[in-house]
């Protein structure tokens, strides 16, 4: 089940009691390292505060998983998240994952930026 396994390039709305958010509803973020205990996660974001290549991937729209308007991942956004939360929906709900042209680029901006 994909709440209880995150994988590199899902997608997850994940509760403001879990990761504070300045609108106070979920944020969607991308699982950038799924490790044993924690998860390390991007939040998505809307191009409005300005795209910066250093630390920002673009992210189409994808309504496969509920990525209904563009926006860019940051590392600004990045943050880590306990495993035992992917198992309760009202804390990470999954969304769905990326597909494989944008989870090739995920991780190559990853791999890029995982030092900043």
């Amino acid at each position: 089940m994909p709440n209880q396994n995150p994988e590199f390039a899902d997608i997850y709305g994940v509760a403001p009691h879990v990761v504070p958010d300045a609108h106070d509803a979920p944020r969607r973020n991308v699982v950038v390292h799924p490790r044993s205990d924690v998860v390390t996660v991007l939040g998505r974001t809307s191009q409005r505060g300005g795209f910066n290549e250093q630390h920002c991937m673009l992210s189409e729209v994808d309504l496969s998983c509920r990525l209904d308007l563009p926006g860019m991942f940051d590392v600004r956004h990045k943050h880590s998240i306990f495993r035992a939360h992917f198992s309760r929906p009202s804390d990470c709900e999954f969304y769905g994952s990326l597909g494989t042209d944008e989870a090739g680029q995920l991780r190559e901006f990853y791999d890029r930026v995982s030092g900043f």
